[in-house]
C-alpha cells in the first residue's frame, strides 16, 4: 500500500510504500515516526504515523478495470462457444453467469481495495487520552 505524508517545508505529498494494512502495522514494521524526504524542496521531515494517510491504489484500479475489459468478452466468448446450437432457456442462465464472473471480480477488487484504504484513515494510535 502506498501511504502519504506532507512535507513541513512546501506541503508538498510525500509516497511512502509499505505493506502495513493498518497503522499498527506500519508502527510494528517501520517504527512510530520515519524520515520522508521531500523531491520538491530536498528536506527530510519526521513524520509521525498518525499524520500519514492512504489513498486507493491505481494499480488495483488499473488491474480490476483491466479483468472486467478482457474477462466480459472473453466470458462471452466461452460461454457462447460452449452452447451453441442448444435451444435450452437454462443456456441463458448460464452464460448470464459466466459474464457475471469479470464483474463480481472487479466488485471484490475495489472493495477490498476500499477497504483496506479506509482501515488504515480511519484508525489512528494515539487516540483521545481517557482519564480513568
Amino acid at each position: 500500500m502506498k501511504v502519504y505524508g506532507k512535507c513541513q517545508n512546501c506541503s508538498n505529498e510525500i509516497g511512502y510504500s509499505t505493506s502495513a494494512n493498518t497503522r499498527v502495522e506500519f508502527a510494528m514494521k517501520d517504527g512510530d515516526s520515519i524520515d520522508l524526504k521531500c523531491l520538491e524542496c530536498d528536506t527530510i521531515s519526521e513524520t509521525q504515523v498518525d499524520q500519514l494517510f492512504a489513498k486507493p491504489s491505481k494499480i488495483a484500479q488499473i488491474g480490476a478495470g483491466l479483468i472486467f475489459l478482457i474477462g466480459t468478452p472473453l466470458a462471452f466468448l466461452i460461454a457462447s462457444s460452449i452452447f451453441t446450437g442448444t435451444t435450452n432457456h437454462y443456456v441463458i442462465y448460464i452464460v448470464g453467469g459466466f459474464l457475471l464472473v469479470p464483474v463480481y471480480i472487479y466488485i471484490i477488487i475495489n472493495k477490498q481495495d476500499q477497504t483496506r484504504v479506509s482501515d488504515f484513515n480511519r484508525r489512528k494510535i494515539k487516540g483521545r487520552v481517557h482519564n480513568l
